[in-house]
């Protein structure tokens, strides 16, 4: 505001306090002082109005909409976002959860395993035992078996030469029942010194 219109203005803010029906005398000189028509002003004030609703219903509102419907968009992706984090977490959680019972459940078959292995082994070896004593046993009784045989043949044979060696003693032939009943009481005399 200017030094020169300031008493303007304060007479005709004075006129108006007053209450004097020259109010609008004085606004509208006032008006007139600075080059401004009334009818002019009211048209260009109704030409605003009408310019300013057009842009409010056609472009202001429609991009208020648009930022309305980003701005939905924007906290609907950002709750999916948060959700799929939520989802992601326990995901991993589940996946170390199951990584360490599987973890554990490998190592109790790991250890039942060697269980099994260890039992396996212990009867493997039983079992060798086992067949090295019948084995053994099965040796022994064929040896004891081969020692009564080579017995009884030593027996026989021994027989044969005492009748053999008895008949030339004698100077005779001794019948077959003879050379039994001989070989019968050598093979006695032989086995009694045995034992």
């Amino acid at each position: 505001m200017t030094p020169a219109t300031a008493p303007v203005l304060f007479a005709a803010t004075g006129d108006a306090a007053t209450g004097d029906g020259g109010a609008l005398d004085a606004a509208g000189d006032l008006l007139s002082r600075f080059g401004v028509s009334v009818p002019s002003l009211l048209v260009s004030l109704l030409n605003f109005a009408l310019v300013a609703l057009a842009l409010y219903f056609l472009a202001v509102r429609p991009v208020l909409r648009a930022l309305d419907a980003r701005n939905a968009k924007i906290e609907a992706g950002l709750r999916d976002a948060e959700a799929a984090a939520r989802k992601l977490a326990d995901a991993e959680r589940e996946c170390r959860e199951r990584l360490a019972a599987a973890a554990g459940e490998g190592a109790k078959i790991v250890g039942e395993a060697g269980e099994r292995a260890k039992a396996l082994a212990e009867k493997i070896a039983k079992d060798a035992a086992a067949e090295a004593a019948a084995l053994l046993e099965r040796a022994r009784a064929q040896t004891e078996r081969d020692r009564d045989g080579m017995l009884a043949e030593l027996r026989a044979e021994t027989a044969r030469l005492v009748v053999e060696t008895t008949a030339k003693v004698l100077r005779r032939e001794l019948g077959d029942a003879e050379r039994a009943r001989l070989a019968a009481a050598a093979a006695g005399e032989i086995a009694g010194a045995a034992a």
